[in-house]
Protein backbone atom coordinates (compact mmCIF):
# COMPACT_ATOMS: atom_id res chain seq x y z
CA UNK A 1 0.00 0.00 0.00
CA UNK A 2 1.32 3.35 -0.76
CA UNK A 3 0.57 6.29 1.64
CA UNK A 4 0.53 9.89 -0.03
CA UNK A 5 0.28 13.39 1.69
CA UNK A 6 -1.63 15.74 -0.23
CA UNK A 7 -0.56 19.38 0.58
CA UNK A 8 -2.94 22.76 -0.66
CA UNK A 9 0.33 24.62 -1.26
CA UNK A 10 -0.30 28.82 -1.87
CA UNK A 11 -0.52 29.79 -5.29
CA UNK A 12 2.91 32.28 -5.35
CA UNK A 13 4.68 28.76 -4.00
CA UNK A 14 3.65 26.68 -6.74
CA UNK A 15 5.03 29.28 -9.27
CA UNK A 16 8.00 29.40 -7.89
CA UNK A 17 8.81 25.40 -7.73
CA UNK A 18 5.94 24.83 -10.81
CA UNK A 19 9.20 23.59 -13.12
CA UNK A 20 11.60 22.48 -9.88
CA UNK A 21 9.06 20.32 -7.87
CA UNK A 22 12.13 18.06 -6.49
CA UNK A 23 12.97 21.48 -4.36
CA UNK A 24 9.13 22.00 -2.76
CA UNK A 25 9.40 17.80 -2.23
CA UNK A 26 12.93 18.40 -0.56
CA UNK A 27 11.23 21.33 2.00
CA UNK A 28 8.49 19.25 3.05
CA UNK A 29 10.47 15.77 3.55
CA UNK A 30 12.75 17.95 5.57
CA UNK A 31 10.03 19.13 7.49
CA UNK A 32 8.50 15.50 7.54
CA UNK A 33 11.50 14.23 9.17
CA UNK A 34 12.38 16.49 11.56
CA UNK A 35 13.67 16.27 14.98
CA UNK A 36 11.43 17.46 18.26
CA UNK A 37 13.43 19.94 18.59
CA UNK A 38 13.14 21.76 15.75
CA UNK A 39 9.11 21.56 15.47
CA UNK A 40 8.87 25.24 16.02
CA UNK A 41 10.97 26.14 13.00
CA UNK A 42 9.58 23.19 10.94
CA UNK A 43 5.69 24.27 11.52
CA UNK A 44 6.81 27.84 10.60
CA UNK A 45 8.29 27.07 6.95
CA UNK A 46 5.42 24.87 7.00
CA UNK A 47 2.36 27.28 7.53
CA UNK A 48 4.62 29.87 4.54
CA UNK A 49 4.12 27.08 1.98
CA UNK A 50 0.89 25.14 3.13
CA UNK A 51 -2.80 26.43 3.19
CA UNK A 52 -5.66 24.68 5.17
CA UNK A 53 -7.98 22.50 4.48
CA UNK A 54 -11.76 23.68 4.60
CA UNK A 55 -12.67 20.14 5.97
CA UNK A 56 -16.69 20.21 6.50
CA UNK A 57 -16.63 21.87 2.93
CA UNK A 58 -14.07 19.53 1.22
CA UNK A 59 -15.70 16.53 2.53
CA UNK A 60 -19.12 17.61 1.46
CA UNK A 61 -17.81 18.22 -2.02
CA UNK A 62 -16.42 15.06 -2.25
CA UNK A 63 -19.34 13.53 -1.59
CA UNK A 64 -21.51 14.93 -3.79
CA UNK A 65 -19.37 13.74 -6.64
CA UNK A 66 -19.11 10.64 -5.68
CA UNK A 67 -22.12 9.53 -3.56
CA UNK A 68 -23.97 7.96 -6.42
CA UNK A 69 -21.42 5.60 -7.25
CA UNK A 70 -21.47 1.88 -5.81
CA UNK A 71 -17.35 1.56 -5.58
CA UNK A 72 -17.44 5.02 -2.93
CA UNK A 73 -18.87 4.82 0.71
CA UNK A 74 -18.06 7.38 3.42
CA UNK A 75 -17.44 7.01 7.41
CA UNK A 76 -16.89 10.46 9.12
CA UNK A 77 -13.69 12.43 7.47
CA UNK A 78 -13.01 9.02 5.76
CA UNK A 79 -13.49 8.21 2.11
CA UNK A 80 -13.35 4.73 0.56
CA UNK A 81 -13.07 3.57 -3.10
CA UNK A 82 -13.39 0.23 -3.04
CA UNK A 83 -13.32 -1.27 -6.70
CA UNK A 84 -12.91 -4.91 -7.16
CA UNK A 85 -13.43 -4.67 -10.97
CA UNK A 86 -10.41 -2.12 -11.37
CA UNK A 87 -8.66 -3.81 -8.31
CA UNK A 88 -8.10 -0.91 -6.32
CA UNK A 89 -8.49 0.18 -2.38
CA UNK A 90 -8.25 4.10 -1.33
CA UNK A 91 -8.79 5.31 1.87
CA UNK A 92 -8.73 8.97 1.87
CA UNK A 93 -8.20 11.36 5.43
CA UNK A 94 -8.75 14.50 5.27
CA UNK A 95 -7.15 16.60 7.92
CA UNK A 96 -6.70 20.52 8.87
CA UNK A 97 -2.83 20.28 7.51
CA UNK A 98 -2.91 17.63 4.48
CA UNK A 99 -4.94 15.13 3.30
CA UNK A 100 -3.82 11.74 3.57
CA UNK A 101 -4.39 8.58 0.55
CA UNK A 102 -3.96 5.33 1.27
CA UNK A 103 -3.96 3.25 -1.87
CA UNK A 104 -2.83 -0.07 -3.27
CA UNK A 105 -2.56 1.55 -6.75
CA UNK A 106 0.05 3.98 -7.98
CA UNK A 107 -2.93 6.11 -9.20
CA UNK A 108 -5.78 6.63 -7.01
CA UNK A 109 -9.13 7.94 -8.43
CA UNK A 110 -9.26 10.33 -5.57
CA UNK A 111 -6.77 12.27 -7.75
CA UNK A 112 -8.68 13.01 -10.73
CA UNK A 113 -11.11 14.35 -8.15
CA UNK A 114 -9.13 16.18 -6.17
CA UNK A 115 -7.64 17.35 -9.23
CA UNK A 116 -11.11 18.74 -10.34
CA UNK A 117 -11.68 20.48 -6.78
CA UNK A 118 -8.47 22.20 -6.65
CA UNK A 119 -5.72 22.06 -9.16
CA UNK A 120 -2.99 23.57 -6.02
CA UNK A 121 -2.75 20.14 -4.40
CA UNK A 122 0.99 18.46 -4.32
CA UNK A 123 1.23 14.77 -3.63
CA UNK A 124 4.13 13.64 -1.73
CA UNK A 125 4.85 9.50 -1.12
CA UNK A 126 7.70 9.95 1.33
CA UNK A 127 8.49 6.54 1.75
CA UNK A 128 8.77 5.39 -2.13
CA UNK A 129 9.87 9.24 -3.04
CA UNK A 130 7.49 10.31 -5.17
CA UNK A 131 5.77 13.80 -5.62
CA UNK A 132 4.21 15.31 -8.57
CA UNK A 133 1.69 18.56 -9.19
CA UNK A 134 -1.76 16.72 -9.26
CA UNK A 135 -2.28 18.85 -12.01
CA UNK A 136 0.72 17.23 -13.71
CA UNK A 137 -0.25 13.61 -13.28
CA UNK A 138 -4.09 14.51 -14.65
CA UNK A 139 -2.25 15.61 -18.11
CA UNK A 140 -0.05 12.55 -18.50
CA UNK A 141 -3.26 10.80 -18.16
CA UNK A 142 -4.63 12.94 -20.15
CA UNK A 143 -2.03 12.45 -23.31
Amino acid sequence: MRMYYIFNIKREIIKLYQNNPISLYKMLENIYFMKEDEFDYGYNLFKQIVLSNDIPKLNNDIYIKLHKDLIYSKIDNEHIINDLYHDEVSILKIKKSRIMLESNKSYSSFFKILNELNDNYFVCDFKEKDFFFINNIMMSKVL
